[in-house]
């Protein structure tokens, strides 16, 4: 029985639910991987929070749409010509995406989805607490390029940084559907295959206990 029960303890120790990055699980095409450039901007952010250069802000919204958002993000973009022209927004923390025009400011940021209508001229790369800095007028954009906490470059369908992304699905017909369900399998025994080594490992001494218990019985 002790023998068991400590089975069973070892079980519940290291039964940890499997997790990784927000932007592997949530930006199409990331595979599970972060890229090297954005590990570099995930870490500029970091220390601009540890060292003080950023005041963390855990309670920012998401830039779901609003007026007052996309004036507010319009007049800021008026204060540097070379940067007055329409973009994609990645979030790096939970790879949320929007698209902002700022001749049209009252239509504020649009999520980007399938049925986007926005072609973005550049694609910004950065925290939600930095976008908010930068929108509050705390970090200019030019000092946020500088630090490493924000990325601009000239957007290109299906590219993040200069790597493939490929992009959101529209319907699918029966091949992509198959080779969709096939890529999940995969996930889910990637994800899986630990708890299950470690459930083999825990069930086999208990057999084992049980076994030994049940051969001596029998000879008693």
């Amino acid at each position: 029985m002790k023998a068991i029960l400590g089975a069973l303890a070892l079980l519940a120790v290291f039964w940890q639910p499997i997790t990784g990055c927000s932007l592997c699980t949530d930006f199409p095409g990331a595979s599970g991987i972060l890229s090297p450039r954005l590990l570099e901007i995930a870490s500029a952010i970091r220390h601009e929070l540890d060292s003080g250069g950023l005041e963390p802000n855990p309670a920012a919204p998401l830039p779901t749409g609003g007026r007052v958002l996309g004036y507010r993000m319009a007049g800021l973009l008026q204060g540097y010509s070379a940067r007055n022209e329409s973009l994609e927004l990645v979030l790096i923390d939970s790879g949320a995406r929007f698209r902002f025009d700022p001749r049209t400011p009252e239509s504020g940021f649009e999520a980007v989805s399938k049925n986007s209508k926005i072609r973005p001229a550049k694609q910004w790369v950065t925290g939600l607490e930095v976008f908010h800095a930068i929108l509050d007028g705390r970090m200019p954009i030019d000092t946020a390029e500088i630090r490493g906490v924000l990325v601009v470059e000239p957007w290109k369908e299906g590219e993040l940084l200069g790597e493939e992304v490929p992009i959101s699905p529209g319907p699918e017909t029966g091949g992509e559907m198959h080779g969709k369900e096939n890529g999940a399998a995969s996930g889910r025994i990637a994800t899986n295959g630990p708890a299950i080594a470690l459930a083999v490992l825990v069930a086999f001494p208990v057999l084992m206990v049980l076994r030994s218990r049940k051969r001596n019985a029998l000879i008693h």
